[in-house]
């Protein structure tokens, strides 16, 4: 039993890690107001702590990568720096005060959470499948991999403006995705041709898994409305990246309330493209229509007031207005038809 020592000493470290987790996930900032916030200083400290983490790391897998296993003063001396270097960190974060963007702190504060989760995991490793084992090889490249996301990121880019650029882009991603299965289902008459081989038979236009007639005078104006979700992403990723800058408070709050529009339209526009599979449901498609339409206009309405639009933004915008107006009214058109 003396030579499972380390396996309490770890089970304390997992356990310590825990409570770290659940404060950089629940904790305020300590900048109060009228302190100047020194960005350049703040990202490389923090630079430099992740790469104490990911050194903390190593020692820590190497040294239980093979017998004869360390005494438990070499072990308490490693756990003790992996703590005060996990420490350093969560205190760390919690100087990015929430006026340099809430997106930004949410950004780094999954980067400070995923990498001492990683640090959890291959202690959680080393105490439940000893040493060398694959799980903790595997949970040491991911505290690497943790650790070397800030190093890599270029300091002007820490911003409130990249951190809504990326919320914006993985919405147009997902926006461009729908788009095009559900496209690819209309091309193929709304079933794949693998599952016409597994069915090995004529698929009639009365199943279920193709349109009737009267659904496919609904498609154009939903295939537009989904059209128009992925133009107003593209187009509000476009004037963000070239107008929007961090340097006015007012500025970066726009930046998060537009990150929150956009987080509403995306799962609704994965709703709306799922509910044009066949059969089609009417009530569905009209509530999944108008929340993607309402949407629309509210984030229309709500660019054209921010500070970083410009007046040749008021064409796109005005363009895009009008689109959505169109197709929902070409929604209720053919829905008031069908029924």
């Amino acid at each position: 039993m003396a030579e499972n020592f380390y396996v309490e000493l770890l089970h304390n470290l997992t356990a310590n890690l825990a409570i770290a987790i659940d404060q950089v996930k629940g904790g305020e900032t300590k900048e109060t107001d009228g302190i100047e916030f020194n960005a350049e200083d703040f990202w490389n400290r923090l630079g430099l702590v992740f790469k104490a983490i990911a050194h903390e790391a190593t020692k820590l897998s190497l040294t239980f990568s093979s017998p004869p296993l360390p005494s438990s003063q070499e072990c308490e001396s490693l756990i003790t720096g992996v703590e005060k270097t996990t420490l350093a960190l969560v205190s760390l974060y919690y100087c990015l005060p929430k006026s340099q963007g809430l997106r930004l702190r949410k950004s780094t504060q999954n980067a400070v959470v995923d990498v001492i989760q990683g640090i959890t995991d291959l202690a959680k490793a080393v105490e439940q499948y000893g040493c060398g084992s694959s799980e903790q090889l595997q949970s040491t490249g991911n505290v690497w991999n943790g650790a070397d996301i800030f190093p890599q990121i270029p300091k002007v880019k820490k911003n409130n403006r990249e951190a809504v650029l990326k919320v914006i882009c993985e919405a147009q991603g997902m926006a461009t995705d729908a788009l095009q299965e559900i496209q690819e289902a209309v091309d193929s008459g709304g079933i794949g041709d693998d599952l016409d081989e597994l069915l090995d038979e004529d698929v009639g236009s009365d199943n279920e898994n193709t349109w009737s007639e009267r659904d496919k005078t609904l498609l154009g104006p939903c295939l537009g409305l989904l059209k128009a979700s992925k133009s107003l992403l593209k187009k509000t990723k476009d004037t963000v990246k070239k107008n929007a800058c961090c340097n006015s408070e007012q500025t970066v709050m726009q930046l998060d309330d537009l990150a929150d529009l956009v987080d509403r339209l995306s799962p609704a526009v994965d709703e709306l493209a799922s509910s044009l599979y066949p059969p089609l449901h009417y009530q569905t498609l009209n509530e999944n229509g108008k929340c993607v339409y309402q949407i629309h206009g509210t984030m229309l309405e709500f660019i054209r007031k921010c500070d970083f639009v410009t007046e040749n933004d008021q064409q796109w915008i005005d363009f895009l207005h009008k689109a959505n107006q169109h197709n929902w009214e070409n929604i209720n058109t053919h829905l008031n038809e069908v029924s």
